[in-house]
C-alpha cells in the first residue's frame, strides 16, 4: 500500500514539472496494475478498502493527466472508473475530486450543459467550503460558455468562500485551489464572456504567481499560452513579448496537449502589424508544433 501511495505522489510531482502528455501513460499503467491486483484478489481482506481507495486515487491522477494531454474521451472513461472505485471504497472526498474533474472534461468537450448537470448533483450537498467553491468555479465557467452574465456572480461567490482558511473538513487535495488558481479561472470566465482585456489581466496575474515554481511548470506553460493568445487578440504587444519567451522555452520541456492546442490556434493567423521579433518567435513556435 505504501508503495502504491508513493507512486501516486511521484506521478503528481512529475505531472507538475513535465505535463500530462508525458505522465499520462505512466499514470495509466500504475492504475491498471492496481486494478489487476484488485481483480485477482491477491491481497489481504483487511486492506481491500484501502486498496480500492488507492486505485481510485491513481485513476484520478491518470484522468487528470489525460485532461492535460488533451485526451478528453479517455479522461472521461478513466474518471468513470475512478468514481466507481471511490464509491465502493466509501471515499466521498475522492468522489468530489473526480466529479469536479469530469465537469472540466465536459467544458473542454464544448458541453457546458453537461458540466452544469454535474454541478447540480452537489448543489444541495453539505460540502466543505473549498470543495463547494471548486464546483461553483466549474459552474461559473459553464455559464460563461453559455454567455450568461450570472457567471461573474457565481465566481465571486466561490472566491469569497475560498478566502476563508482551511478547515478540518477541507480535503488535503484542495491545496491547489489558491490565488493563482482563482486568477486563471476568473480569466477563463472573462474570456468566455468576451471580456478579453480582463481575461488577459487575470492570466498574467496567474502566470506571475506560478513562475519559478517547479511543481507548477505545467500551470506556467498553459497560462502563458493563454496570455499570449489574449494579448495578440487585443493588440497588447508588450504583454505578448513578456510571455512568449516562457512559452517558447517550455514548449519542448512540458508536454501538454491542451497547451499545444491553444498555441496552434494562436499561431494559425499571426497578426501582420506586430514587431518582426515577435512574429519571428511565433513562426518558430508554429514550426515546432508541426
Amino acid at each position: 500500500m505504501n508503495e502504491l501511495r508513493a507512486t501516486s505522489d511521484r506521478l503528481v510531482a512529475l505531472d507538475g514539472s513535465l505535463g500530462g502528455g508525458e505522465v499520462a501513460p505512466l499514470a495509466l499503467r500504475a492504475f491498471q496494475r492496481t486494478q489487476r491486483i484488485l481483480d485477482q484478489g491477491s491481497y489481504r481482506a483487511s486492506v481491500e478498502r484501502d486498496l480500492e481507495a488507492t486505485a481510485a486515487e491513481l485513476a484520478e491522477v491518470a484522468g487528470w493527466c489525460l485532461i492535460d494531454a488533451g485526451r478528453f474521451t479517455e479522461a472521461h472513461r478513466v474518471n468513470a472508473e475512478a468514481l466507481r472505485l471511490a464509491v465502493i471504497a466509501g471515499d466521498r472526498s475522492m468522489e468530489w475530486f473526480v466529479m469536479s474533474n469530469d465537469a472540466l472534461v465536459s467544458l473542454y468537450q464544448g458541453n457546458p450543459h453537461g458540466a452544469l448537470r454535474i454541478v447540480r448533483r452537489f448543489s444541495e450537498a453539505n460540502l466543505p467550503n473549498r470543495v463547494r467553491a471548486l464546483f461553483e468555479i466549474r459552474q461559473a465557467r459553464a455559464l460563461a460558455a453559455l454567455e450568461s452574465p450570472a457567471a461573474l456572480d457565481v465566481f465571486d461567490k466561490a472566491r469569497s468562500e475560498l478566502t476563508e482558511s482551511f478547515t478540518r473538513r477541507d480535503p488535503s487535495w484542495t491545496w491547489w485551489v489558491d490565488q493563482r488558481e482563482l486568477a486563471v479561472q476568473r480569466g477563463h470566465v472573462h474570456d468566455g464572456l468576451g471580456h478579453s482585456h480582463d481575461a488577459l489581466r487575470d492570466m498574467l496575474e496567474s502566470w506571475e504567481l506560478s513562475r519559478g515554481k517547479e511543481h507548477l511548470r505545467w500551470a506556467t506553460h498553459i497560462t502563458a499560452a493563454n496570455a499570449l493568445r489574449l494579448s495578440l487578440r487585443v493588440g497588447a504587444r508588450q504583454e505578448a513579448e513578456r510571455v512568449i519567451a516562457d512559452v517558447h522555452q517550455m514548449l519542448g520541456e512540458v508536454s501538454s496537449g491542451r497547451t499545444e492546442s491553444i498555441l496552434r490556434r494562436t499561431v494559425a493567423e499571426i497578426p501582420r502589424n506586430i514587431p518582426s521579433t515577435l512574429s519571428g518567435e511565433l513562426e518558430q513556435i508554429r514550426t515546432e508544433l508541426d
